[in-house]
């Protein structure tokens, strides 16, 4: 709040400049729109294409290989992988502006900016700001860590897929095996191709269409689980800032006589923040239930293919760690998340009554009485209409995923 909204809005794009750069590779634009950067969606609709042509290349894998139970999993997890970022980068689409538009008032600190507080003379308003700072400085480095981890969890796995197949390739290549069925950069077979080997054009083109495939499935997952956790911490911070505009209504630095007035302001900055995460939850609610179903297939035949590979190949083990790690981490950003936004929201019935409102005018405590009970609701973020995103979800998640991997290993044995 000390700096300027050009400082503010560069310092915190910087901290999560990688969120842009990925997405700006995937034809999603969500900078302020131009006629360059809108011709980017040609981009996004041509890696949407090919990563629906190599499903069909799946699909003739899982076929082949349907008696494998191990293959046949595999297939099928990369399958719903890509399927999940085929709808995320089908959505952006059509949201594209309207996340652009969520962003800029995240990183302008808009709501913020909009405190009619810091627009009156009140003596505490150099504090405020102060403190405000501190708060926001924290929401945006915890957002920045989430983005980086996520970033790297989702590199290495989409890394293991392509550039294992290639060195595997060239090895083979160079060794002359016999026999030898050239790998893709997922599992996938394309039957018209299928003895044309490693000759060109026809391996550099299915490498590129399962290379697609490969690509969208990780980035998409960190643009938008990317965008979700940015604005999410923004709430969680603004949800903060509310309580302590609340705490801060009967300090001896405001006179007694504008309090009334002052408290009138942060019920107005409420109303702002309760529509802010009222967008956020409009704009997830659908989209994440795909995410949260096909994940918890997901997760259950990747902890079914951990085990197999325990037995087989540690190059299976290291990849299905890495799998883990993406899979899990995006499946608890969400609840965690929107854990934090419930928790903080929870304290502010408290933080209304931890005040010194007992000294304070009728009007005062008028004022408070109302907003204690129009605080009764809180933000909570749904998963369309069947549950919300906290760590009761998370945990009920895992125990599904680990009924599914029972299931297939039953399979397996028999």
């Amino acid at each position: 709040m000390l700096e300027s909204v050009e400082e503010i809005y560069k310092r915190n794009y910087n901290s999560i400049k990688v969120l842009f750069r990925v997405s700006f590779g995937l034809g999603v634009n969500l900078t302020a729109p131009s006629k360059i950067k809108d011709a980017l969606k040609l981009f996004n609709v041509i890696l949407v294409l090919t990563s629906i042509l190599s499903l069909y290349g799946q699909w003739c894998y899982f076929h082949r290989h349907i008696d494998n139970i191990p293959l046949s999993a595999e297939t099928v997890c990369t399958a719903l992988q890509i399927v999940m970022a085929v709808v995320k980068m089908v959505y952006y689409l059509f949201t594209q502006r309207t996340f652009y538009r969520l962003l800029d008032q995240t990183l302008t600190h808009d709501i913020i900016r909009k405190i009619e507080i810091f627009e009156h003379d009140f003596p505490i308003n150099r504090q405020l700001k102060q403190e405000i700072d501190g708060i926001m400085s924290g929401t945006w480095q915890n957002a920045r860590r989430q983005v980086l981890f996520f970033f790297c969890c989702c590199v290495g796995i989409t890394s293991t897929y392509f550039f294992g197949a290639v060195f595997v390739n060239i090895y083979h290549q160079l060794k002359q095996t016999p026999d030898y069925e050239h790998r893709l950069a997922l599992p996938a077979l394309f039957p018209f191709w299928e003895d044309k080997d490693m000759t060109f054009p026809y391996y550099p083109l299915q490498m590129y269409i399962t290379g697609c495939a490969n690509y969208i499935s990780g980035m998409s997952a960190v643009s938008f689980e990317g965008v979700f956790i940015v604005l999410c911490q923004h709430a969680v911070g603004l949800v903060k800032v509310h309580n302590l505009l609340v705490l801060r209504s009967t300090s001896p630095l405001i006179p007694a006589e504008r309090r009334v007035e002052y408290l009138h302001y942060t019920i107005i900055t409420y109303q702002r923040i309760y529509n802010y995460v009222h967008q956020i939850q409009k704009s997830f609610k659908q989209v994440s239930l795909s995410q949260f179903v096909l994940s918890l297939i997901i997760f259950g035949i990747v902890l079914f293919e951990m085990s197999f590979g325990l037995k087989s190949s540690i190059f299976v083990v290291i990849r299905m760690i890495f799998y883990i790690l993406a899979s899990g981490t995006q499946i608890s950003l969400y609840c965690i998340n929107g854990q934090q936004l419930t928790t903080v929201s929870e304290e502010i019935p408290l933080a209304l009554y931890s005040c010194n409102w007992y000294e304070e005018s009728g009007k005062f405590k008028q004022l408070l009485r109302m907003m204690i009970m129009r605080t009764n609701r809180h933000f909570n973020l749904e998963v369309s209409w069947f549950t919300l995103m906290n760590l009761a979800t998370l945990i009920a998640f895992f125990r599904m995923s680990g009924s599914y991997f029972l299931l297939l290993r039953n399979l397996q044995e028999k």
